[in-house]
């Protein structure tokens, strides 16, 4: 049984949500990441400093620190989200005030945890079932609604059966909505 914990799941939910609603994939990067973190922070866990192996991920932080820009709140699916614009104009999460979400660190704090194949197989099943939600209903606390709905029937203690999560999205996309 595959099985991962809940942030790179949020995160990617949140990624595919955000594609959805009409952000381009960059961008849908930083928001799933930046929504992820926003979830740790409720949820009371600590949000651990970030050892980087991977070198242009650690290059875009410390550039994203050092391009200090004025902070917005973005709505995102129904939560304001912390972020600003680097020097080049490119969206950077500011989320709880820790290392800045960015595409690159998107890739190392979602997408590197996941198991061999799952990435996608979870992206497409995310993606499938996202669809059926005009982006206008989609983009409000509905996000966290469904991800919640999920994380409790696919739960494997405190983490998600990746099988179960992919079978639950095929069995309970709504016809249109």
């Amino acid at each position: 049984m595959p099985s991962l914990n809940r942030f790179p799941l949020l995160g990617l939910w949140a990624r595919e949500a955000a594609l959805r609603v009409g952000y381009i994939e960059s961008e849908a990067d930083v928001l799933g990441h930046a929504y992820a973190v926003l979830y740790a922070i409720r949820a009371n866990s600590p949000v651990k400093a970030v050892k980087y192996k991977d070198a242009e991920a650690k290059v875009a932080a410390e550039q994203a620190k050092q391009e200090a820009v004025d902070i917005e709140l973005l709505d995102f699916g129904g939560d304001g989200l912390q972020v600003s614009r680097n020097a080049r104009g490119e969206l950077v999460g500011k989320v709880g005030n820790a290392e800045p979400q960015t595409h690159q660190s998107y890739r190392y704090k979602v997408v590197s945890k996941f198991p061999a194949g799952y990435y996608e197989k979870l992206k497409t099943a995310f993606h499938t079932f996202l669809e059926s939600y005009t982006p206008e209903k989609l983009d409000s606390r509905l996000i966290y609604t469904l991800y919640d709905q999920w994380k409790k029937q696919c739960a494997a203690g405190r983490l998600v059966d990746l099988d179960k999560l992919i079978d639950w999205c095929a069995k309970r996309k709504p016809e249109s909505v």
